[in-house]
């Protein structure tokens, strides 16, 4: 069962960190001019306030706050899930 669990895991882990990376790449390096611009995912740009450019070293352009948000509790919590199923799976041995 547990070895199942550990070959089922594995391909599932790897194919989140690909959709992960396109998704990333998409989003921060990919633009589309208009009005509104938007960037790779379809989302509009607007500019980017001075606390994001300065601490964060936000582009001009950017999602906005609500954005920024889902992004990192998705990319903080992508991590955690990560390190609690692999100590979950290296205590199950």
């Amino acid at each position: 069962m547990k070895a199942t669990l550990r070959k089922i895991l594995g391909p599932v882990a790897v194919c989140w960190f690909i959709f992960l990376v396109i998704c990333g790449f998409l989003a921060y390096f990919v633009s589309r001019a208009g009005s509104p611009p938007t960037d790779g995912l379809g989302r509009s740009l607007t500019t980017a306030p001075l606390l994001m450019q300065m601490i964060f070293g936000q582009d001009h352009m950017w999602a906005g706050w609500g954005w920024f948000a889902a992004e990192m509790i998705i990319f903080w919590g992508s991590i955690a899930l990560t390190v609690k199923l692999s100590r979950w799976l290296e205590n199950t041995r």
